[in-house]
């Protein structure tokens, strides 16, 4: 039951990050990119602000904005503006797509950077994986969206931001971590808003709607992802999240009326099919590892 709870928890929230980038996505049409970053930031500062309160803990302490907390933070940031950036002109279903690269490129990173063992079955998955990306991007094709450049970007600071959280000082709370890349995320939307000149707006009519819900609605969000990780098995539940590309293809048709083609749905199939695999590997290797040193049973 655990199992199926966190299960639940994890499509939960993949449903819910869906539903985000479709209020970004809606918000951006009518106001400055820089106003929803800030609205965001400031949403996200204070609820992760509170939830750090309530178990006594400093919100910002000194600490998170030195050496690799500060890194993450800006990491963390500077994928949420370029995320921001191309939603208003990359159609839902490319960008879900793309974003679920992201455990790809974890195990890329860790391999390469941290030194973590990766055997040649995963190495061939994260090519087929890439490979899976460049066939929904097709760059050299009529139909290339150059915005999409900028999710990819994202993703690879997506990435870095997972990678630098692996070598985080542990007494740094996860909450403090995270109230710090808002405050990030808040400093860059203002930057942004100056260098491009654009003052914040009265949102008009729907537009309340969609800035509240990209404002409010990743608080469930991640309180979701967190539930499912610890009410079920990680190597049972976090091959959920590719349940993410199923919300995102079904509101970019429902939604925004986006075509799906047959390129998309093969690259979408090879991404999550190489990062399942790769994750699977991955938890059989820990499960030998674990037999072979009786310490850890």
């Amino acid at each position: 039951m655990g199992n199926l709870k966190g299960a639940g928890w994890m499509t939960l929230a993949m449903g819910l990050y869906a539903i985000v980038d479709s209020c970004i996505k809606l918000a951006t049409e009518t106001l400055p990119k820089a106003q929803v970053l800030v609205a965001i930031g400031i949403v996200g500062l204070v609820a992760f602000s509170l939830a750090a309160k309530s178990k006594g803990l400093k919100p910002l302490p000194l600490q998170v904005f030195q050496g690799a907390a500060l890194m993450r933070g800006v990491f963390d940031a500077g994928a949420s503006v370029l995320f921001v950036f191309a939603l208003r002109d990359v159609d839902l279903s490319l960008f879900t797509t793309i974003v679920q690269a992201n455990p790809l490129l974890v195990v890329l990173g860790a391999a390469i950077f941290l030194g973590e063992p990766v055997g040649w079955r995963r190495w061939t998955a994260i090519l087929i994986g890439l490979c899976g990306v460049l066939i929904v991007l097709r760059p050299t094709g009529d139909s290339f969206t150059p915005a999409a450049i900028l999710v990819v970007l994202g993703v690879i600071l997506q990435a870095s931001r997972d990678l630098i959280t692996r070598v985080v000082n542990r007494d740094i709370h996860t909450l403090q971590l995270s109230a710090a890349a808002f405050v990030a995320l808040i400093v860059a939307g203002f930057i942004q808003g100056v260098a491009q000149n654009t003052p914040p707006l009265r949102p008009e009519g729907m537009a309340w709607l969609y800035l509240g819900g990209a404002c409010f609605l990743f608080i469930p969000a991640v309180y979701a992802m967190v539930a499912a990780m610890r009410v079920g098995d990680v190597s049972f539940v976090a091959p959920f999240r590719y349940t993410r590309i199923v919300f995102g293809l079904a509101l970019g048709v429902i939604i925004f009326r986006e075509t799906l083609d047959g390129w998309t749905l093969l690259g979408a199939a090879i991404i999550v099919g190489s990062g399942l695999y790769s994750f699977w590997r991955e938890t059989q290797a820990k499960r030998r590892a674990s037999l072979s040193n009786p310490e850890t049973l």
